[in-house]
């Protein structure tokens, strides 16, 4: 395994100012080579390495080094599984907040130290092919953008993802499939909020990722991988509204915190700032003047009325009004008006992170002040000042704005920024769209997600022995002889499914109590009340199942659905009789998710339920799961999180319509070899539950399925 060790330092100069030590590279073998580390306007970290053809890398960061007792560095993965772009391969350090806790955005960390391990090569012999579609090379867009992205493969699945600048975008807005002579194609849609970026050229491009086998049914063979990306595709954002950034990625009143929304204009606007709940009703207004903005909000409505928690959205209009940018005498109040700048002086002040970004200027203070992110990826850096001013310098291009460079830090009359040739007003789309920021007011719900990936033994898989069925003899699994063990493979799927079902639930204001990979989830874990899924609202659980198909006399005789649990290169089964699901208080589990192969199987549960050996107690509201063979899909459970939370609808959808709805939308019309069914049980009265609002469980239970594939 071949390491790379890149470190770039971040100080603060006695000036007030922010200076960047120039990158150190420590390489832990002569035969890769990092070759550059750059900061945007925003101050996200770009990371640019010699690399090879076909393999992916993981990245990992640290705050200080030798943290550990034997004088090692405990490393956070902050990135896995990241494609080789050829022989020099680029990504962008934003912070990884689907991790508990999460790693925040390089500007908010004194240091950032980094380790990229090359994974290896690929392990499939056929590449996918991917590439954007729309927009072309050189386009000038505003506002909101939809990006097209078309893949194939001759292997059986094929997933797209999006990457602006080397940051990953959230899921695809639409996604569709369809088989022909063999081959997978597959186009995705992603939609972008452009005026959440400065503007200026941009680099998209995108990835595909392809599988040899369909991961779910057991005994599936060796997992084959491989994966590409297509051709950097330079565009130039070209907004009025710009920059629309917030200061919380998370926002809980309940902590203390406010929720400060900025935005920064191409000329000196009026603008209005609205916010609406997730049904599109506005409770929040906030209007001003300037060049930039900047509102606190403290999560109360107009006239400071008390909101729920959950998914908020913000809008940012503006209108032009030629008023010349004058300089701010001290700070903005919390209702609005213009980000404070420094004023004209000898000695520097400081200057808000929201309002600035990193500019270059020769050491001997010859030549004039340049953003920094124009010097290209591996330039020599070592003859300038690297210094922090704010978004507005425009330096050369600018020549009205006096500019006087004075203990580090440059400073004067504000100035719009001139990359901009539209429209004198406009109405920025919904924010926030792109990560990290979650549009959230407070803490909605807790959840909690265990899987397995059945990886410690590689694609040999796991031989899981049946158990004895309490009449000395051992059940009899899925048809099989009972003294043959079933073979399990690997799912390494579950892992990505697992991390966007995370992410998607944190942009709805939901909070993870737990999540536990493999050996993490112990089969006691599942065993009674003890449950850690008792003591969330809502829980996925992600792994192999099988069914009896002779009787458990340990259960009064049912036959049932069981659970291979992993420990270590061994497994055993988990009974679905002996699980006791659901919890009392404010966040008691309500909603339980069983991703696996018939984890409700129609037949098997009518013996359960007859034999009073169900999984579920009165506080549980609804136990969803499957009724045949199904299949992971990297996007499944963040579509069903999605459509749950209102983040893909005008509205939030009921749990049991996302739950069918979301597989239908992710299995499309790729082509499986069987019907594939969901299911749900639980409380009649519960049915219509969505997040948002319910009932409480009581009176008769119920058996639903639907069948979502074809």
């Amino acid at each position: 395994m071949r390491l790379i060790r890149p470190i770039i330092r971040r100080m603060l100069v006695a000036a007030g100012g922010l200076a960047v030590a120039l990158p150190t590279a420590v390489f832990a073998q002569t035969n890769l080579q990092f070759t550059s580390i750059s900061q945007t306007p925003e101050q996200a970290v770009q990371l640019m390495w010699a690399s090879v053809s076909n393999e992916t890398y993981e990245i990992d960061e640290a705050d200080a080094l030798g943290t550990n007792a034997d004088g090692s560095t405990a490393w956070n993965q902050l990135y896995s599984g990241y494609p080789s772009q050829g022989t020099s391969t680029f990504w962008l350090d934003t912070g990884n907040y689907v991790d508990t806790p999460p790693i925040v955005h390089p500007r908010y960390s004194a240091a950032r130290f980094y380790r990229v391990i090359d994974k290896g090569p690929d392990t499939t012999s056929d590449e996918p092919v991917v590439s954007i579609v729309s927009p072309t090379s050189g386009a000038v867009v505003t506002g909101s953008l939809t990006i097209t992205v078309s893949g194939n493969t001759d292997q059986a699945t094929l997933s797209l993802l999006l990457f602006v600048d080397g940051q990953e975008m959230p899921a695809a807005a639409t996604v569709t499939n369809t088989v022909n002579n063999g081959t997978n194609y597959s186009t995705a849609t992603f939609v972008i909020n452009t005026c959440e970026w400065w503007n200026g050229q941009h680099v998209l491009f995108a990835t595909a990722r392809c599988t040899s086998t369909l991961q779910g049914p057991d005994s599936n063979g060796p997992m084959l991988i491989g994966n590409a990306v297509s051709s950097f595709v330079p565009i130039t954002f070209n907004n009025l509204v710009t920059e629309i950034a917030f200061s919380q990625p998370f926002f809980d009143p309940a902590l203390g915190q406010t929720q400060q929304v900025t935005a920064v204009f191409a000329a000196d606007s009026d603008w209005t700032l609205t916010i609406t709940d997730a049904y599109s009703n506005t409770v929040r207004t906030a209007t001003g003047s300037g060049i930039s903005m900047s509102f606190n909000w403290d999560g109360a409505g107009n006239g400071e009325t008390n909101l729920p928690a959950g998914v908020y959205w913000y809008y940012v209009s503006a209108q032009t009004n030629g008023q010349v940018p004058a300089i701010p005498g001290g700070g903005s109040s919390g209702g609005g008006g213009s980000l404070p700048l420094p004023e004209m002086t000898s000695s520097a002040s400081a200057i808000e992170s929201q309002s600035t970004q990193l500019w270059a200027q020769p050491s001997d203070g010859s030549g004039i002040a340049v953003p920094f992110f124009v010097y290209p990826p591996g330039f020599d850096t070592n003859d300038l000042t690297i210094f922090e001013a704010p978004v507005s310098w425009t330096s050369e291009q600018n020549t009205s704005a006096s500019k006087v460079r004075s203990s580090g830090v440059l400073v004067g009359s504000g100035a719009a920024s001139p990359a901009f040739s539209g429209g004198s007003s406009q109405g920025a789309p919904a924010a926030p769209v792109r990560p990290p920021t979650a549009p959230v007011q407070g803490t909605a719900g807790i959840f909690g997600v265990a899987y397995q990936t059945y990886a410690a033994n590689g694609t040999n898989g796991y031989k899981v022995q049946s158990v004895p069925n309490g009449y000395g003899g051992l059940v009899q699994m899925a048809g099989h002889p009972a003294n043959l063990p079933l073979t399990f493979g690997d799912l390494p799927g579950y892992a990505t499914e697992a991390e966007n079902f995370i992410a998607s639930m944190k942009q709805g204001a939901w909070n993870a109590g737990f999540v536990d990979a493999d050996d993490q989830l112990t089969i006691n874990a599942l065993r009674g009340t003890g449950s850690p899924f008792n003591q969330v609202d809502l829980g996925l659980l992600m792994l192999h199942g099988t069914y009896g198909t002779s009787q458990d006399f340990t259960a009064n005789g049912c036959e049932q659905m069981y659970f291979p649990i992993t420990s270590g290169t061994g497994a055993q089964y988990a009974r679905m009789s002996d699980m006791n699901f659901g919890g009392t208080g404010t966040h008691g589990l309500k909603w339980m998710a069983i991703c696996a192969c018939n984890s409700l199987l129609k037949q098997n549960w009518n013996s359960m339920k007859s034999a009073r050996v169900t999984p579920f107690n009165s506080n549980l509201h609804l136990l969803l799961g499957t009724d045949s063979t199904t299949y992971c899909d990297d996007d499944i459970a963040s579509f069903w999180a999605r459509e749950m939370l209102g983040l893909s609808y005008p509205t939030p959808q009921p749990i049991v319509t996302a739950w069918y709805h979301s597989a239908k939308v992710a299995y499309g019309t790729r082509t499986y070899t069987n019907t594939i069914i969901l299911a749900v049980t639980g409380y009649q009265n519960c049915s219509g539950d969505t997040l948002q609002n319910y009932s409480s469980p009581g009176g008769t239970t119920y058996y639903d399925s639907v069948q979502v594939w074809p």
